[in-house]
């Protein structure tokens, strides 16, 4: 199984490629939303986890890209430090399937990649 990881901080990033590596996921990273957007096509990913605030393009426009311009089915978890239930309500409207706030429990983060993705938790 395939995520695109879009997360600004690059240590949580590198932590993230880490964890979901050991549990036999092939993962992409990027820094920003415009990357992620690129890569969107190349990686075609089964899952996408991405922050709402990053450099360039953010998490809101890697999810509208997503829902309106390419595929309509591919999950996407939005991990954010915002607590705010406007951004929270927002990127749920645009198309998120999930919302985990920041900090989060890796385990928790794995399990619900596995049950986004029907596979065994």
């Amino acid at each position: 199984m395939k995520i695109l990881i879009a997360e600004d901080e690059s240590l949580l990033l590198k932590l993230l490629v880490d964890k979901f590596n050991r549990e036999s996921f092939e993962v992409t990273g990027c820094q920003n939303g415009l990357d992620a957007i690129d890569l969107y096509d190349e990686v075609q990913p089964d899952i996408v986890i991405t922050d709402l605030q990053m450099p360039f393009s953010g998490g809101y426009e890697l999810i509208f890209h997503i829902r309106k311009t390419r595929d309509a089915q591919t999950p996407i978890i939005v991990l954010s430090s915002t607590n705010v239930e406007d951004k929270i309500v927002s990127s749920l409207e645009l198309g998120a399937n999930d919302f985990v706030e920041k900090p989060f429990r890796f385990n928790e983060l794995i399990i619900r990649v596995k049950r986004l993705l029907g596979t065994s938790v």
